[in-house]
């Protein structure tokens, strides 16, 4: 089972030595994501579920408010099946109507908080809502949006939902007159309102097809194009059943207290935010110490306010940490795990992450993963006991993996450069309306298996132990006010390149303080280099009316050419390293 006989990865696996036999041959999870929550978590209902500026809440006063939550969807309406947008962040409502529409049968959407009222429009009206969830900040834009949709009811909250009392008057007072009033036209229901109609409502009995939609997940394809990614609840729960079954194997890492602290700072409208950093945590039963608005100064805060255990984020996050003198004297002895995902992490960085945490009296070395939305977020991670510098790691227990030659249609052998391709449990239905772009996803090799090909680069060693070399499709992340997201350089490529003075335009991730941004390079057909001034506010007029604001240029360089690689491609690393 562990040792090589033919030399492919594929069908040798030879990361599940890394496994038990046990863990190897569990059953995954037949049920939806409430009941998998449920089941890890009767037994410890009087421990912490969650922790929002320093209010407690339990599990047993969780599944209480998730059960409230949900008779009061049935009371508006909202039916089996049907979709239900949430724009919002991390807050305690946000996890509640997850959890409370899954235990209706319903599918929670969660749309990007950035997206401008137009882009709403269109993804409410594809899924053809008829009530719609939303942070009050984000009202105005999210009402207007469903006026022009057909939607009925639009509930609002505040962020200071589930916030102790002090701090609630304390937000109150610090945020009167800068939150937008939302017109109420007889549509908007406030979140109080709204929870009392859960009376109506005597008992839930409905029982969740874990096969059928649970989550849509909007992603950016190999063009830009955004595509609904379609997941259900069973090939969720094999992630989070893969972590647990990794965490709390006593030949891995030993056992799991259940009264550990996960610090939650990713984002609720991707998948690796709402599956990895909150349905995978709140099923090890840990307390959830949730961040809606995450800020890289205040580490120091977390830390001493907190006291977490695990915290998962993306490179830009952790690094933050090494320039903050608050930390110096911090003792990072409690941490049990630091992982970060959503994007590519060098190996000087990865060293220089676990000497700052070992110099800091904890003993840990960075775990990695790698997946994408289309796999429910992780298909490859590290942990404790199973780690390489420069690796993101070996197969969930349940998945396979190979790495293809695409001119030749065949499995490359151990440490030869190809396209990763993936078998996973949590796979996705596919693309919401799109059956084409999920054939061109999913393909069919000569002996008739079906892989997910990534569009990634990357080698397996003779451990099985994936490397990253790098991307076929081009990607980068972007952070703005502390959120990440991802954005696929071509959309704004394209959008500068319709200027007529610009030849070619390329986008490469660039610093502007504490944040990713973007920087456009611009080849213009007058190499004139007194009119760039004009055509740099031509260009961000266009951006600004095309693009989301996570997606649009920061800075501008003109330039006469493009550097060149050996091959004749432009070399993005060139302009990344560029002044």
């Amino acid at each position: 089972m562990t040792d090589r006989q033919t030399g492919y990865p594929s069908i040798d696996k030879p990361w599940l030595k890394y496994y038990s036999e046990e863990t190897i041959n569990i059953p995954q999870p037949e049920c939806s994501l409430y009941e998998y929550l449920w089941e890890c978590n009767k037994d410890n209902q009087d421990d912490y579920a969650l922790n929002y500026f320093g209010n407690r809440i339990s599990y047993r006063k969780l599944f209480s408010m998730i059960d409230e939550t949900a008779r009061a969807f049935i009371a508006v309406g909202i039916k089996e099946k049907e979709i239900v947008p949430i724009v919002s962040i991390s807050t305690v409502s946000s996890i509640i109507c997850f959890y409370a529409l899954n235990k209706i049968g319903a599918v929670s959407d969660y749309l990007n908080v950035l997206s401008e009222e137009k882009d709403l429009q269109v993804l409410i009206e594809e899924v053809n809502a008829k009530v719609v969830v939303t942070l009050d900040i984000f009202g105005q834009k999210v009402l207007s949006a469903a006026n022009k949709s057909g939607v009925k009811t639009v509930i609002t909250f505040g962020v200071d939902k589930g916030m102790p009392l002090l701090t609630t008057i304390g937000y109150k007072i610090k945020s009167a007159g800068k939150i937008p009033q939302i017109t109420n036209d007889g549509k908007v229901l406030c979140w109080n309102d709204f929870i009392s109609k859960a009376s109506e409502i005597k008992t839930v009995n409905r029982k969740k097809n874990p096969n059928e939609l649970c989550l849509l997940t909007h992603t950016g394809g190999t063009t830009g194009t955004p595509k609904a990614v379609m997941l259900n609840d069973k090939s969720m729960n094999s992630v989070a059943d893969g972590y647990f079954e990794i965490v709390n194997s006593s030949e891995v890492l030993g056992s799991s207290p259940k009264n550990s602290v996960f610090l939650q700072v990713m984002i609720p409208f991707v998948v690796y935010g709402i599956l990895t950093c909150m349905h995978m945590p709140l099923c090890m039963g840990w307390c959830l110490a949730i961040i809606p608005k995450f800020d890289g100064g205040d580490w120091n805060k977390y830390f001493k306010k907190y006291q977490f255990n695990y915290v998962f984020g993306v490179p830009a996050y952790i690094s933050g940490m090494f320039s903050d003198d608050k930390l110096k004297d911090i003792d990072f002895s409690k941490i049990r795990t630091i992982a970060m995902g959503g994007d590519g992490m060098n190996e000087t960085l990865e060293k220089d992450i676990n000497s700052f945490f070992k110099e800091h009296g904890c003993d840990i070395d960075v775990v990695k993963g790698y997946g994408l939305s289309e796999v429910s977020a992780t298909a490859v991670s590290t942990f404790p006991g199973c780690n390489k510098i420069g690796s993101v790691g070996i197969p969930l227990y349940k998945n396979n993996m190979m790495v293809y030659d695409n001119e030749k249609g065949c499995e490359q052998t151990y440490n030869e450069v190809g396209e990763i391709c993936l078998q996973c449990a949590s796979r996705m239905m596919g693309y919401m309306g799109n059956e084409d772009a999920t054939k061109d996803l999913f393909k069919i090799h000569a002996d008739g298996s079906e892989w997910l090909h990534t569009g990634d680069l990357g080698y397996v060693d003779e451990d099985g132990f994936l490397f990253l070399v790098g991307r076929m499709k081009r990607v980068i992340l972007t952070t703005k006010d502390g959120v990440a997201y991802k954005v696929f350089p071509n959309a704004p490529e394209e959008i500068l390149d319709s200027h007529e003075a610009v030849v070619q335009s390329c986008i490469v991730g660039a610093k502007d303080g504490d944040n990713q941004v973007l920087r456009a390079h611009i080849v213009l057909s007058d190499v004139d280099m007194s009119k760039c001034e004009q055509i740099e506010k031509e260009l961000r007029i266009i951006c600004d009316k095309e693009l989301p604001s996570y997606s649009r240029p920061t800075f501008y360089t003109f330039c006469n050419c493009l550097p060149l690689t050996a091959a004749g491609k432009v070399d993005y690393r060139a302009l990344e390293n560029a002044k």
